[in-house]
C-alpha cells in the first residue's frame, strides 16, 4: 500500500484579528499546530484500593508554540501590531492535500504572538521565530474527500 503521508510544503498559515479574513504570515517556514495535553488531578483518598495514586483529568492546555519564518519588515510589522492587540490573534493553518484528498486538513486556534528576530552568521538569512501562547481551544477540520 503506497503511504499517504505528506510533507510540510505546500502548507498555509495565516492569521487574522477577527477570525474572517486571514492573511498569510510572510516567509513561513513551518506550520503551527498546537499539541494539547490535559492536567491529570490527583484524587487519592483514604479509601483509595491497595494504596494506589487516583486521579481524575483536569483542564486542557495548547501550550506555546515556535513558528520559523524568514525575517522582512512587513511581516516584522505584523507581527508587532499583533503583539499590541489587546485581544488574542486568530490563527489558521491549512496542510496540503494528502493522496485523496481535494482539499488539506486545517488547525484553527487562538494566541498572543511574540516576535523573535534570529541574528545569524555573516552569510546567513536573518530569521524570526514568532512563539505564540495558545489560549482556548484547537479546532481540526479533516480535508475533504478527492
Amino acid at each position: 500500500m503506497a503511504s499517504r503521508q505528506i510533507t510540510a510544503y505546500g502548507a498555509k498559515v495565516e492569521r487574522s484579528t477577527d477570525g474572517e479574513a486571514y492573511t498569510p504570515i510572510p516567509e513561513c517556514k513551518g506550520i503551527a499546530v498546537p499539541s494539547v495535553e490535559t492536567d491529570y488531578l490527583e484524587a487519592t483518598s483514604l479509601d483509595s484500593p491497595n494504596g494506589f495514586k487516583e486521579y481524575i483529568k483536569g483542564l486542557k492546555d495548547a501550550g506555546t508554540i515556535s513558528l520559523p519564518c524568514g525575517y522582512t519588515a512587513d511581516g516584522y510589522e505584523q507581527q508587532l501590531a499583533d503583539q499590541a492587540a489587546r485581544d488574542p490573534i486568530f490563527y489558521r493553518t491549512t496542510l496540503a492535500p494528502a493522496p485523496g484528498q481535494a482539499t488539506g486538513d486545517i488547525f484553527t486556534f487562538r494566541g498572543f504572538p511574540t516576535p523573535q528576530i534570529e541574528g545569524n552568521d555573516v552569510g546567513a538569512i536573518v530569521g524570526m521565530t514568532i512563539s505564540i501562547r495558545t489560549t482556548g481551544d484547537v479546532a481540526w477540520t479533516k480535508g475533504a474527500a478527492a
